[in-house]
């Protein structure tokens, strides 16, 4: 099995871009490609010819990590995993649930993306830096962004058979923002031929491909035991914030069925899973209908961020109050700061239909909610939640939180 893990010196230096054209290079070459993303982030893996995968040691642990790798990689035979922020940058100031140590748990070579504008000499130190920071960490090369031939040339003198490639700045790499982060992958149109192009230019894919063999199995196919609900998942531009893993999970109750409510698609079901998104971009309010009705009825709605706004009485955007589903006793409020980020630790302190015992998460939004006094939470969190880190606000058969719950880290079920 191969495997490589594109790492960045800091955020915003070009992993995801790198990782895109060397993905598209290898599966020009043939290779079935499996991309996954280190951390908690949603929307780097929509930008992949395939949804890529989480993997995150704080939410998953380091068990969950090699289930998930091994699960995914059945049936394929190269891995690239995009890291996150910088190489050591993980929980709290430390190192744990970085990209480094997802690298450690499958013994996986590096590769670190740098951007060497303004530096020379400077470079190789920086990389040298990290590289003798934790020996643990199989750093095999170093790949240029935003940097051209000429400076590249002089930089390979330099780092010799380190130097594993360049990408210059090209407009057709360049990927739009909002306020969560990048736009979302099925927003942008890609040539992934082209990309291949790109990288076969300017990247010594060979090399890459000599040094990211690793020692690993992928886990034996699982058996297929399902219980007979109906479960659906609204995804589309405004519901699109869902863990691959969680999908999985949710399959040992029942059939999945996706759906867009952008399209007008409401489809009935016994369960509903509500993920997050961008409801305040567009017009959800059919949608609010209908998941209320569904609510009212009893029928089970699990429901996280986006998801909760959509089952709030009212959501209010620049001065603009906009019914929601009113189904939960709270109003939520958009703002231009971010008002949580960050992995939260959690626990159920109230019974209710789906999650039991501790969990782990991430909270990322860039609005608050105000609830009546006689709202009931399930969750006591470390983060923020919904007021003062109660979270997981009960109606009817209804659960939803702001915390993006990964399954892999508590009981999940569903007993009305």
């Amino acid at each position: 099995m191969r495997c490589v893990v594109v790492a960045g010196t800091n955020s915003g230096v070009g992993k995801t871009t790198v990782a895109l054209c060397l993905s598209s290079a290898l599966r020009e070459r043939g290779y079935e490609v499996q991309p996954f993303k280190v951390g908690p982030d949603f929307i780097d893996p929509t930008h992949y010819f395939e949804w890529a995968v989480n993997l995150d040691p704080f939410m998953m642990g380091e068990e969950g990590v090699l289930k998930s790798f091994g699960r995914w990689m059945r049936g394929k035979d190269f891995a690239v995993i995009e890291g996150v922020m910088g190489l050591y940058d993980g929980y709290r100031f430390t190192s744990f649930s970085s990209t480094a140590h997802v690298a450690k748990i499958l013994k996986a070579p590096v590769l670190l993306v740098m951007e060497p504008k303004g530096m020379s000499l400077s470079a190789k130190a920086v990389f040298e830096g990290f590289r003798r920071f934790d020996e643990d960490v199989n750093l095999v090369g170093v790949v240029f962004n935003r940097c051209g031939r000429r400076l590249f040339e002089r930089l390979k003198g330099i780092f010799g058979d380190l130097a594993l490639g360049f990408l210059p700045k090209l407009e057709e790499l360049e990927v739009g923002r909002r306020h969560l982060g990048l736009v979302l992958g099925r927003e942008v149109r890609r040539d992934w031929r082209r990309l291949a192009e790109i990288a076969e230019e300017h990247l010594d894919v060979d090399r890459i491909v000599e040094l990211s063999e690793i020692d690993f199995e992928a886990s034996e196919e699982e058996g297929d035991e399902r219980g007979g609900l109906r479960i659906g998942v609204p995804f589309d531009e405004a519901f699109c914030f869902y863990y691959r893993d969680n999908v999985e999970t949710l399959k040992r109750l029942g059939e999945v069925v996706f759906f867009s409510p952008l399209k007008g698609e409401f489809v009935e079901c016994d369960l509903y899973y509500l993920g997050g998104g961008y409801p305040e971009l567009y017009d959800v309010r059919d949608f609010a209908k209908f998941i209320g009705k569904e609510a009212f009825e009893g029928k089970g709605i699990y429901a996280e961020c986006g998801g909760m706004i959509l089952l709030s009485r009212s959501l209010n955007v620049e001065g603009r109050r906009v019914r929601m589903a009113n189904v939960l006793d709270i109003d939520v409020y958009m703002t231009d700061r971010i008002q949580a980020l960050g992995y939260v630790r959690g626990r159920v302190v109230r019974r209710n239909p789906f999650v039991s015992g501790e969990f782990r998460g991430h909270e990322f939004h860039y609005s608050y909610a105000v609830a009546d006094d006689d709202v009931k939470f399930a969750f006591e969190t470390d983060g923020r939640g919904i007021r003062d880190g109660l979270d997981g606000a009960m109606a009817y058969e209804t659960l939803a939180g702001y915390v993006h719950i990964h399954l892999f880290s508590t009981i999940f079920h569903y007993q009305k």
